[in-house]
C-alpha cells in the first residue's frame, strides 16, 4: 500500500492546489490527512471541500476543534486566536458539521494515525524529539505512528533494546524490521522548520520506505489574501521564511 500523507493545511489554498497537481503524478492507494484543515489562512471552505472529497482518511486537529468550541482557545497565541474567530464566521454550516465529526486519532491499516500525539491526543502535545518519543511509544501498539501538529518533519526510531534516536528534516528512510517509528510529516500549509516549502510524505508499507517531499508554491498570493481579509500580518510574513 502506498500512502500520500499530509497535515496542517491551515486554509492555505495555493499550497493545496500545487499539492493536488503533484499528487496526480504520484502512484498511491490512499491519501491521508492528519488534521488542522483550518486556521491561519484565508480559504477555509475551499480547503475543507477538497480534502473531504479527495482524502481517504481525515483527522481533525486542535484548530479544527477550536473553531467548533470543542477545545479551549486559552493556549492559542493572539494570532491563532484571531484567525480562529475569523474562521468561525467564514465556514459554512455544512463544513462545520463535517469538521465536528472528525476524530483526532484512528488506527487503520495497522497504522496509528493521530494529529498531535498518541499520549493524551486531545491535550495537543508536540512530538519533536527523543524525549517526546520516550513518552509516546508506550501509548500505541502498531509499528508505525504518523502525526503532524508541530509543523516540523522528524522521524523518531525506537530500537528493540528501547534506545530512541531521532532524525530532524529527513528526506528518505528505510524502516528497520526490528524497530518502531513515530513519523512527523511536517506541514502543507505553514512549515516551521526554517524551510518555507510545504512538506508531505509518501509511505510504501510493502517496501517499508518513507519519502519526504517539498515543493515551491505561490505563497505571495496566500500572503496577500491573509492581509486582504484583515488577518494578522505575522501569519503572512512567516510563510516566506518557514517559521
Amino acid at each position: 500500500m502506498r500512502y500520500l500523507i499530509f497535515s496542517d493545511l491551515h486554509s492555505n489554498l495555493e499550497s493545496l492546489q500545487t499539492f493536488a497537481q503533484i499528487s496526480k503524478t504520484i502512484d498511491h492507494d490512499k491519501k491521508v490527512f492528519l488534521g488542522d484543515l483550518v486556521g491561519y489562512g484565508a480559504d477555509p471552505n475551499a480547503c475543507v471541500d477538497w480534502v473531504r472529497e479527495k482524502a481517504d482518511i481525515i483527522l481533525g486537529g486542535n484548530h479544527d476543534y477550536a473553531v467548533l468550541g470543542k477545545t479551549e482557545l486559552t493556549t492559542f497565541n493572539p494570532y491563532a486566536y484571531q484567525a480562529c474567530l475569523w474562521t468561525r464566521q467564514e465556514l459554512t454550516r455544512e463544513n462545520k458539521d463535517f469538521l465536528r465529526g472528525l476524530p483526532c486519532e484512528i488506527v487503520e491499516d495497522d497504522i496509528h494515525w493521530v494529529h498531535s500525539s498518541p499520549y493524551e491526543p486531545e491535550q495537543w502535545y508536540y512530538v519533536v524529539s527523543r524525549a517526546d518519543g520516550k513518552i509516546n511509544f508506550g501509548h500505541f501498539s502498531t509499528k508505525v505512528c504518523f502525526l503532524g501538529h508541530s509543523h516540523r518533519p522528524v522521524i523518531i526510531e525506537q530500537r528493540q533494546d528501547g534506545t530512541i534516536t531521532d532524525c530532524v528534516s529527513p528526506t528518505t528512510w528505510k524502516l528497520k524490521t526490528d524497530c518502531r517509528y513515530i513519523i512527523n510529516v511536517g506541514s502543507l500549509g505553514q512549515p516551521r522548520d526554517g524551510n518555507p516549502k510545504p512538506s508531505f510524505v509518501i509511505y510504501d508499507s510493502n517496501a517499508g520506505t518513507i519519502e519526504y517531499n517539498r515543493y515551491e508554491y505561490d505563497f505571495a498570493t496566500t500572503q496577500r489574501k491573509i492581509l486582504d481579509n484583515g488577518l494578522p500580518s505575522f501569519l503572512a510574513d512567516r510563510l516566506s521564511v518557514g517559521m
